[in-house]
């Protein structure tokens, strides 16, 4: 279920499937926090409301390409290589960037925390090293390996106007050790709140349709767009059965409302 939780934060939950909240508590090292404050200071906020960025991000009138950095905690949990290039293949369908979309990624070491949203943006301070500059706008997901803290069920969140946190351990209990079946989990979730830092569904990006939910924020009502505010699990692995090929897309909708607002 993806609903606006504290400080309009989107988070997306998966229903049915309960798993017990398992917290991290420590300290993180302020290190890098400098780097995250000289840049938003400097060259562009990124420490802005989810959907501010939506027309940069659509558009190439003032950013003409895009730097996705995926950073996680542990090899054991982090997203497949194979959900890069989904995500990127995504992304240019979607976003005007003539002189392409990149993603990258990298393991970090902050020390271990109680993953509440504070903590969340205390490990993009210290840790984040892709920032918008120039012609080049920059996103940032944080794929934890632990569990959102009020909420185990929380499988990921857009939190920032080009920032992303991804619950891994929560993904991973859910996929049940079907290797497909988180392929195709982590594929959604990460897609799914892109979407919101698009500015969907009528948030930044005003709709062209009568199709936001009214109930559940900014989701669309249509029970198979990637935008739907549930991630419904069945617990029917078949479902899953191919992967990457089993993400949920964009209904007619949404991809005209993104038009609308410069994207493709």
């Amino acid at each position: 279920m993806n609903r606006r939780g504290v400080n309009g934060v989107f988070f997306l939950k998966v229903i049915w499937f309960v798993v017990p909240v398992t917290l991290f508590l420590c300290t993180v090292s302020c290190q890098r926090s400098a780097d995250f404050l000289q840049a938003t200071s400097t060259t562009y906020r990124h420490d802005l409301e989810i959907g501010v960025s939506a027309n940069d991000l659509l558009t190439s009138s003032k950013y003409k390409s895009l730097a996705v950095e995926i950073q996680y905690l542990s090899p054991d949990l982090m997203p497949d290589s194979s959900i890069y290039g989904h995500l990127k293949t995504f992304l240019e369908q979607r976003l005007n960037k003539p002189e392409g979309i990149t993603v990258v990624s990298r393991q970090i070491h902050p020390s271990t925390l109680t993953f509440g949203i504070d903590q969340i943006k205390s490990i993009e301070e210290t840790s984040r090293t892709e920032f918008t500059q120039g012609s080049r706008l920059a996103v940032y997901i944080l794929y934890l390996n632990g569990y959102y803290m009020p909420d185990s069920l929380v499988l990921g969140a857009a939190y920032r106007n080009t920032s992303i946190v991804v619950f891994g351990r929560s993904i991973n209990d859910n996929a049940l050790g079907d290797s497909l079946k988180k392929l195709s989990f982590d594929a959604t979730v990460i897609e799914h709140e892109f979407g919101h830092l698009l500015g969907l569904v009528g948030q930044a990006t005003p709709t062209t349709t009568d199709h936001k939910d009214a109930v559940n924020g900014h989701h669309c009502t249509n029970e198979n767009c990637l935008m739907f505010y549930s991630f419904l699990d069945s617990y029917d692995s078949a479902q899953y059965a191919g992967g990457l090929s089993s993400v949920p897309v964009m209904d007619s909708a949404c991809i005209a409302d993104l038009r609308a607002n410069g994207g493709r």
